[in-house]
């Protein structure tokens, strides 16, 4: 009897162990027809995955060798010592490289007598963290404004830096404007500034802590991804986690993009004012300095997933996110932006619904481009700016 019993207990071990055996088996071959067959594959950074999903196959493995590239340089961010400013270390890969000044693109000549300079400055969807040169914003802008003036040699130079809000931007830019030369002063930084006043306050706008590699912030390093658990490298639990929002998107049938938006409390919208005036005092402050210089500067707002109409799946999935993650934060982008107004002191170019009527997806993860939408961006910054540089010919 007893015998008995120990058989069927080792048994029952045996069969635990089989069905652990199994289960594990199963994880093992869902991670690798996940990772090989599905947009899932790739789970180390969320950058990439959301990639995947709205970035054709080419565009898709040139981000991945991108980012590879770009995880490379490792400590790569360089502080001017007494001010907020920081920019690359100069340093080539196969896919970008970066200038003695910080920036991406070939090292600054000579200015040549029939030449026009825009330093474009901004954040990563300038630099174009996942882009090949000529998917970037200011290579676009400069190819459409060569052909607008063929009888000139147009320079746009790319001077986008992961994280810039506009009180880097600005003084980045004094910084090296009369080093390069410049005619126009772009700045492109809006969504940084309004995500960090939101998450932060506007104490000074600081978004890092002293010595913070800016770069772990803002992008997840991918060596460090492969140290994690497992659980959160798993293409599967990342189906799984997929599977939950979109449940909980389907249950949440109400939520109709601005008309459910989460309202601004007082305080908040308090803090989206003062950002406001913030912003608007420093870009005036930055136009006048330039100005002195002989430089014109001009300010864009860019386009916005809340106001992009229609929504792609992978868009309202993102904007319902921000809801769920960080009510308020959606009505604080809105708010900004009506605060905002077109001008010429300084000027200020708006591209709010730059993307309305295009239902497929153009902002991957909510905030950055896709080559095409960066190529729409681009192009509209050259036509809001051809006017002008009519107009100082003309001087």
């Amino acid at each position: 009897m007893r015998r008995s019993k120990r058989i069927d207990k080792i048994r029952s071990v045996k069969s635990v162990f089989l069905a652990l055996f199994l289960i594990a088996l199963l994880f093992a071959v869902s991670e690798l027809i996940l990772r090989e067959f599905s947009s899932f594959g790739d789970t180390l950074n969320n950058v990439e995955y959301y990639a995947s999903i709205a970035f054709t196959e080419e565009e898709r493995q040139t981000a991945i060798k991108a980012r590879e590239d770009f995880a490379s340089i490792g400590e790569r961010l360089v502080g001017v010592p007494g001010t907020v400013i920081f920019h690359y270390k100069k340093v080539r890969t196969d896919s970008f490289n970066f200038n003695s000044f910080g920036f991406r693109g070939e090292e600054p000549q000579k200015k040549e007598e029939n030449e026009y300079r825009i330093g474009v400055v901004g954040d990563s969807r300038i630099l174009g963290i996942l882009f090949v040169e000529e998917n970037t914003i200011p290579f676009v802008m400069q190819k459409r404004l060569q052909e607008e003036f063929p009888d000139k040699k147009i320079t746009v130079f790319n001077m986008g830096i992961e994280g810039y809000d506009l009180k880097r931007a600005a003084p980045f830019a004094e910084l090296n404007a009369e080093k390069l030369e410049l005619d126009m002063s772009v700045f492109y930084s809006t969504i940084v500034d309004i995500n960090n006043s939101f998450l932060r306050g506007n104490d000074d706008y600081k978004p890092f802590k002293p010595n913070e590699s800016v770069g772990e912030v803002m992008i997840e390093n991918i060596e460090g991804n492969r140290r994690r658990p497992l659980f959160q490298r798993s293409a599967v639990m990342k189906v799984i986690t997929e599977t939950f929002y979109n449940d909980s998107i389907q249950k949440s049938g109400s939520f109709e993009k601005d008309a459910d938006f989460v309202p601004l409390i007082p305080e908040f919208e308090a803090r989206a004012d003062d950002l406001l005036f913030k912003f608007k005092s420093l870009a005036k402050k930055t136009s006048d300095n330039l100005g002195e210089k002989g430089i014109k500067s001009v300010f864009f707002t860019p386009p916005l997933l809340q106001m992009k109409d229609p929504l792609s799946p992978a868009e309202y999935k993102i904007l319902y996110r921000n809801e769920v993650a960080l009510p308020g934060l959606n009505s604080y982008f809105l708010h900004f932006e009506k605060g905002i107004s077109e001008g010429e002191d300084p000027v200020f170019f708006k591209q709010s619904y730059l993307f309305k009527g295009y239902s497929e997806t153009m902002f991957y993860d909510g905030i950055h481009y896709i080559p095409k939408s960066a190529k729409l961006v681009g192009n509209n910054m050259a036509e809001r700016v051809i006017p002008l540089i009519k107009e100082s010919f003309k001087k």
